[in-house]
């Protein structure tokens, strides 16, 4: 029998041995496809206007996807390759050298790969145009969607999956040469070290609720205000589950394992026991999966939290449906408006505003702006514009030394300049005003807009009346009674109003951004699926690798008078706290960063993240009670 025979043979008696396996890698290779077939699709980059923002963000998704899906195929075939360990040994023992055996492996691990590529681009070709569709409804696009084969897609799926299929060969191939035979025969039977609980362990323990308490305090209170604290706030997060992991959880397990009145009531002994021997070795697993699904969760929420305020977002950057710079309330420039406006009798205007900006410049630090240049305007055009956007905000200013400040560049709000004094500088002329409530809200578009000063009328006329025309800037604003049907208009209006104009619309910035959320839920899900797919294969991986090792522990049990309904409670506990830890400890982290994702985009995603705990909730209920059956299955099993 030559080795392609002897591989086949194996792959098709003992299936059950590849399948974990063959199923992650096919579920990669589908994934991977999909995102790089709608990259490279002529409909979809016609659609999304061939902006490089919204293909890089596919290539970035495509990117993790690889990545993680390396490493979760990386993990497969590590928990194949360890469970037949003995089985090459036995091979040796007929008469295989290791040479052989290595060949061996290498045969299997092709023949699996390669029918799990093609499996996965078929699934991918099957399915390509409903996710194409599925990403069309959620940018808000609308158009047939024909089918379309990717060249480009499947050739890096064949150089991607091609590198894989190396490195796990060679990894298999260092694994049968790096061991004796021996230790391939007891590979299965060397155990893990116990849990050892001392001072140090004390100690870590603090530590770690320390960091967990101090990101979650800085993610809470600071992060909003300033955003630069966010690297450090990930680190003592992560750094914090991480030692949650390894020590916490030790501590938890040691201490049930010393409480003498509650330790032998029911299957609590062999609970106790499988995981105080088995948990040191799936800390740092457990630790990774809680990180991972925090990630997960995180993006998923976000999306979702935001495609539902896309025209809120999109208005508060945008607040007149149309914007232009209008230098010395040029006639030219509106007669060109108007003129397009009269070939459109869908679309009418409800209100108008022209706005005269002063424009001078501060030496305070607080002023983000390119050469510290702050607008000026009067408090009663302010308030009328404020009117006109449906903004309930208005302005009173008792004193001509009083000012309202309206910031530009924080996420949320810098309350701490309220009393401050702001200086500027109008060649011989100095002022000095006093800052008596600020906000972050826009009053005109983003791209227009610099930090302003809302003074009294008499205060402004004063200044107007004593700079030249250079430091003085006009912006028209429109306000449409339907703007979100104003496509036409809007395309017509940029075509002959020149650059020069700086035009600014509402529905521009609704569709991009529409097109933006939507991509990232698409994105987020698809990545969020990826790693719940990942993190659940493995914790199903570990433990039906532990029963292996466990069974005959098990039927040691079943001898000594256990029966399998208290076998089976015994091990769905253990399966809980190993599969609900890391998820309980996610949506702890989850729950801390949606507070702050709240603050910083303005944006209230509670029910979002109530509503993604729950669907991961109860897929991880899935992936729990198939790796329970499997477990109770393998354990089982009479050699």
């Amino acid at each position: 029998m030559t080795l392609v025979n002897m591989a086949l043979c194996n792959i098709k008696s003992k299936f059950k041995n590849y399948w974990t396996f063959f199923l992650s890698s096919t579920f990669s290779v589908f994934v991977l496809y999909i995102f790089l077939s709608i990259i490279n699709n002529d409909r979809v980059k016609s659609e999304l206007g061939g902006k490089k923002t919204f293909t890089m963000l596919f290539i970035v998704a495509s990117c993790v996807i690889a990545t993680f899906s390396a490493f979760f195929i990386w993990y497969a075939n590590s928990f194949m390759i360890k469970s037949r360990k003995k089985e090459f040994a036995l091979y040796m023992i007929l008469g295989m050298s290791k040479k052989q055996a290595a060949w061996l492996a290498f045969i299997e691990n092709l023949i699996t790969i390669a029918a799990a590529f093609c499996a996965g681009i078929v699934l991918g070709l099957v399915f390509n145009k409903f996710f194409i569709m599925l990403l069309y409804q959620m940018i808000g696009v609308t158009g047939d969607v024909q089918f379309q084969f990717s060249i480009k897609a499947l050739r890096a799926c064949v150089y991607i999956f091609g590198c894989m299929f190396a490195v796990i060969s060679v990894h298999s191939t260092m694994l049968i040469y790096g061991n004796n035979l021996i230790d391939l025969f007891n590979a299965s039977s060397k155990g893990e070290k116990s849990l050892n609980v001392s001072y140090k362990t004390v100690l870590v323990e603090i530590i770690s609720i320390v960091f967990l308490a101090s990101g979650y305090f800085l993610a809470v209170q600071k992060l909003a205000i300033n955003i630069l604290l966010a690297p450090l706030v990930v680190t003592l997060v992560v750094v914090g589950t991480v030692l949650f992991f390894y020590e916490t959880t030790s501590l938890i397990i040691y201490f049930s394992k010393r409480d003498e009145k509650n330790f032998f009531k029911g299957t609590k002994p062999i609970t106790v026991c499988q995981l105080g021997y088995r948990y040191r070795g799936n800390a740092g697993t457990l630790s990774v999966i809680a990180v991972t699904t925090t990630i997960a969760l995180c993006a998923v929420i976000t999306c979702f939290g935001l495609i539902n305020k896309v025209a809120l977002n999109a208005r508060s950057v945008r607040p007149f449906s149309v914007e232009y710079v209008n230098s010395d309330q040029n006639a030219a420039t509106d007669k060109v408006f108007y003129s397009v406006l009269k070939q459109h009798e869908e679309i009418s205007i409800r209100y108008k505003d022209n706005i005269k900006f002063i424009r001078l410049k501060t030496s305070n630090r607080f002023s983000d702006t390119k050469n510290n240049a702050i607008f000026i305007l009067n408090q009663s055009k302010f308030n009328l514009i404020n009117k006109h956007e449906g903004i309930s905000r208005r302005v009173k200013l008792k004193s001509d030394e009083d000012c309202y400040f309206v910031q530009l560049a924080n996420l949320a709000a810098d309350k701490s300049v309220i009393g401050k004094t702001i200086k500027l500088n109008n060649r011989n002329l100095k002022y000095n005003f006093k800052v008596i409530g600020t906000d972050n809200k826009y009053f005109i578009a983003l791209d227009h807009f610099t930090q302003t000063l809302i003074v009294k009328d008499s205060v402004y006329q004063s200044i107007n009346n004593s700079i030249n025309s250079k430091s003085k800037i006009s912006i028209t604003g429109y306000i449409l009674k339907n703007d979100l049907l104003s496509k036409s208009f809007i395309s017509d209006l940029t075509d002959k109003l020149p650059k020069e104009n700086s035009l600014e619309t509402f529905l521009e910035n609704y569709s991009n951004g529409l097109k933006m959320v939507g991509m990232m839920a698409f994105i987020g899900v698809f990545i969020g699926i990826v790693f719940l797919t990942a993190t659940g294969s493995i914790i199903y991986f570990k433990m039906v690798m532990e029963a292996q090792e466990d069974r005959e522990k098990f039927i040691i049990l079943k001898k000594i008078g256990l029966s399998s309904t208290e076998i089976k409670k015994a091990i769905s506990k253990e399966l809980i706290f190993l599969f609900g830890m890391p998820f309980v400890v996610a949506a702890c982290n989850t729950y801390i960063a949606s507070i702050t994702l709240s603050k910083i985009m303005n944006v209230k995603i509670y029910v979002s993240f109530i509503i993604c705990i729950l669907v991961y909730a109860a897929l991880y209920s899935i992936y729990y009670l198939i790796t329970l059956n499997s477990y109770m299955k393998t354990t089982s099993e009479v050699n």
